[in-house]
């Protein structure tokens, strides 16, 4: 996601903060229970996906066999998939704004889709269509409707063309990034099946967590980071089969290259590999370091992390930086810039992994929800990692004298935008970045305030632990709040939420 930093940290405060700060721990969660990520991919879909990768042509030929299982307590007579990647087929509908083509493409426009070849169910062809704003939908009827609590299985054939893209789909001088690249089965939930299209502002998915086995056949030398954890790296000639393995995760992405580096450090029971290329070895290291004390910090403040990986990658990618489960996707640039822009975008991406990979949320209706409370999760990392004071300063130079005092000025010129917005209601992405994350990061200092940091801390652990795996809304939220108090805070969001000058 596109995270826009103030540069408003000064040498002398992080100075200050590595000789006084320390690590706060009065408030430490219990480790996930054994088995907990078992038992969490029990009853959820899978997907088996089988790739042919060729470099050469960016291509991707695929074999893909969903066991979609109906958790709901409605029958289906058909079921529909995001196709993403033809999001970017159409010049004239890419999911970039008309000031972000140009970086998007440094080398012109470049298209990219997912054709799909073949439909099969249980064995048998099956009717489907593909339709929606950019062919990003795909509809497969079923000859027989599918009732609660069964299982369906689903085979298909499909190509994937890769862009020229430096964006979170698509290629650049060093990385191939491949991400919402498959067929996906969208959610259905109370509104009935989300079949938004890939929208240009926002982190425009949602999607419900399920069990992955994906195995791509590569060139030999090219490196793999992935959602998954390797279970075994095969050779055939020319060529490497990297076989992953997934359970209850919400998305599956990789990133290839032939120039990776990597490094890895393990803290509690979970490994961080920084992948980064040839000459960014210090950087590659720093950022491993900012990516491994967040998950010291938010695994005792949120509650345990239950994968038992996480990669930070560093990837031709002009957004800041990108969160899919298990790993994150950071701007190459960052690694070239002033190190307090790296540290800052590194640990947002990760405290995406508690909100985003582990709970997950309507992103495209309630992009506040995982944002905000991401923005000001990596405020409580410098709090926590260099002290009080450093945690302070940091919250007024980003939230309060950068994105809240602009917002001001905007509001004073008849800016109507609410944090409570869906995606598609922000015009660009300055807007976005100011009432999302600056607004909504305030929320939450407000609330802590509020309820002290203790029940604040109760608060998240709550939220957290009552939401693993699931997808939340605002009401999970308040009922957290709500149970860890003993009073009512409707009030309190439905203020903050909907006023616009508070």
């Amino acid at each position: 996601m596109d995270v826009k930093v103030l540069r408003g940290f000064i040498l002398a405060i992080l100075v200050f903060a590595i000789l006084v700060g320390v690590l706060c721990c009065d408030s430490v969660t219990q480790l996930h229970p054994p088995g907990e990520l078992a038992k969490a991919s029990e009853n959820l879909s899978w997907y088996y996906i089988d790739v042919v990768f060729d470099p050469n042509t960016a291509k991707l030929i695929c074999t893909q066999t969903v066991e979609y299982r109906n958790n709901h307590d409605v029958e289906f007579d058909r079921l529909y998939f995001h196709l993403y990647p033809n999001a970017f087929r159409d010049e004239n509908r890419v999911p970039f704004l008309a000031e972000e083509k140009q970086r998007a493409y440094p080398n012109g426009f470049s298209p990219g889709w997912l054709d799909i070849e073949e439909v099969m169910i249980n064995g048998n062809p099956v009717e489907f269509n593909v339709g929606g704003y950019s062919s990003n939908i795909l509809s497969i009827v079923l000859g027989t409707p599918l009732r609660p609590g069964q299982m369906i299985e689903i085979n298909m054939k499909y190509t994937v063309k890769i862009p020229n893209c430096i964006g979170r789909f698509g290629y650049g001088k060093h990385t191939f990034n491949v991400t919402n690249w498959y067929p996906i089965v969208c959610v259905y939930d109370h509104t009935g099946w989300n079949t938004d299209p890939y929208y240009p502002v926002g982190d425009p998915f949602y999607s419900d967590v399920a069990n992955y086995q994906v195995n791509v056949k590569v060139p030999y030398d090219y490196t793999l980071a992935a959602t998954g954890e390797i279970l075994d790296v095969k050779a055939e000639r020319a060529y490497k089969v990297w076989q992953f393995k997934a359970l209850a995760v919400r998305d599956f992405a990789w990133i290839a290259s032939q120039d990776f580096e990597v490094i890895s450090r393990t803290v509690d029971g979970l490994t961080v590999y920084s992948y980064f290329l040839p000459s960014y070895k210090e950087e590659g290291v720093k950022a491993l370091d900012y990516a491994l004390t967040a998950v010291q910090i938010f695994n005792r403040r949120f509650g345990k992390y239950p994968y038992e990986h996480l990669s930070v990658v560093q990837a031709d990618f002009f957004v800041g930086g990108m969160e899919y489960p298990c790993l994150v996707m950071i701007d190459r640039s960052l690694y070239s810039q002033d190190l307090q822009w790296l540290e800052y975008v590194t640990v947002h991406e990760t405290a995406h992994q508690w909100w985003y990979a582990v709970v997950g949320n309507d992103q495209i209706d309630e992009p506040w929800l995982d944002e905000a409370l991401t923005e000001y999760s990596t405020i409580l990392y410098y709090e926590n990692r260099y002290g009080e004071n450093v945690g302070k300063e940091v919250y007024n130079r980003v939230i309060v004298d950068g994105k809240c005092s602009q917002l001001q000025k905007y509001y004073a010129q008849g800016f109507t935008s609410r944090i409570d917005q869906p995606v598609y209601k922000f015009k660009d992405w300055v807007t976005y970045d100011l009432v999302v994350y600056g607004k909504g990061a305030s929320l939450f200092n407000d609330l802590r305030q509020a309820v002290g940091s203790q029940k604040f801390y109760g608060i998240l652990q709550n939220y957290y632990r009552e939401n693993k795996f699931k997808n939340a809304n605002a009401c999970d939220l308040i009922k957290a709040c709500e149970k860890v108090t003993g009073k009512s805070w409707k009030y309190f969001f439905q203020k903050r939420l909907r006023s616009l000058n508070w």
